[in-house]
């Protein structure tokens, strides 16, 4: 379920939702309205259906009547569509594009996005600003520090090379390993798991990514891991769906996770499930922003 938040100059301004009897959603202002403002901030956690899109529409449409706003950000901790980000075969849509329209007619002056799947994002999305996926994961300190004392980082794929290479540089790793896999576009069947490079033998290794959906990367992943040696295997995604249950991973091979608050249900969070708030993150951000 979609979580919204919206400030206005800095505050938190109250409104209110709700959906009407032949099934339209609908949003509005509650007093005491401000008597004026400039600078709104609207975050949308978990935004996943058109319903949700709506809210944010009615709700900038309601301060926009309502106000003259110099400066509008949309925060989305969670881009919906980010991984239909091309056509991936004959007769399909470019998922994200026909998403990122509906965004760009709203007319945000930013848009704020965690960890975007690929580069295409700030493609079709205007005015995106992207926090990278390091900026993500040093808000977690049990994470860091178990990263600086050496824990080697993974990358799942050849895809997650770009990200897992500036995680590298932000912790000051100077190696990390590389896996590989083959997945069939057409059932989604994935096969081919190996380590391409480096020497997990007796290490503790986290893999990387950005998104975990039902984990089939990843257990498979940590079975390679683990056949090569490696003490302990654990997982960072910054987007964490887990359709099948964080359990479903640590049953297989995952000893530890971390995930924001992006789009993972709250309650997931156990002794080997760590969650980084999100909100935290866009809060530290800003700050560096207004720095």
């Amino acid at each position: 379920m979609m979580k919204l938040s919206l400030t206005l100059d800095g505050q938190e301004a109250a409104f209110d939702t709700g959906r009407f009897p032949d099934g339209a959603v609908w949003a509005h202002l509650l007093p005491p309205l401000r008597p004026r403002a400039n600078v709104l901030t609207l975050r949308a956690t978990a935004m996943q259906s058109m319903d949700d899109l709506m809210l944010v529409a009615q709700l900038l449409d309601a301060a926009r009547q309502r106000y003259t706003l110099t400066l509008t950000t949309l925060e989305l901790p969670w881009l919906p569509y980010a991984r239909q980000d091309r056509n991936m075969r004959d007769g399909d849509s470019f998922a994200l594009k026909v998403f990122a329209g509906f965004i760009n007619q709203l007319g945000f002056d930013r848009v704020k996005v965690l960890d975007p799947h690929s580069d295409v994002a700030a493609g079709v999305l205007d005015r995106m600003m992207a926090i990278p996926q390091h900026r993500c994961l040093q808000h977690s300190r049990s994470l860091m520090s178990k990263l600086e004392q050496g824990m080697m980082l993974i990358a799942p794929d050849a895809g997650a090379l770009k990200k897992i290479h500036a995680l590298a540089q932000h912790v000051g790793a100077s190696e990390f390993g590389i896996l590989a896999k083959h997945r069939d576009i057409t059932s989604g069947r994935l096969s081919g798991f190996e380590l391409l490079k480096g020497e997990v033998a007796g290490r503790d290794v986290l893999i990387a990514d950005d998104l975990c959906d039902a984990g089939g990367t990843f257990i498979g992943s940590a079975a390679v891991l683990r056949g090569a040696g490696a003490r302990s295997v654990s997982l960072y995604v910054t987007h964490g769906l887990f359709t099948k249950g964080v359990d479903h991973l640590l049953s297989q091979g995952i000893d530890h996770i971390w995930t924001t608050t992006s789009i993972a249900d709250p309650a997931i969070a156990q002794p080997h499930v760590e969650l980084i708030n999100s909100d935290a993150i866009f809060h530290r951000e800003g700050d560096n922003h207004a720095n």
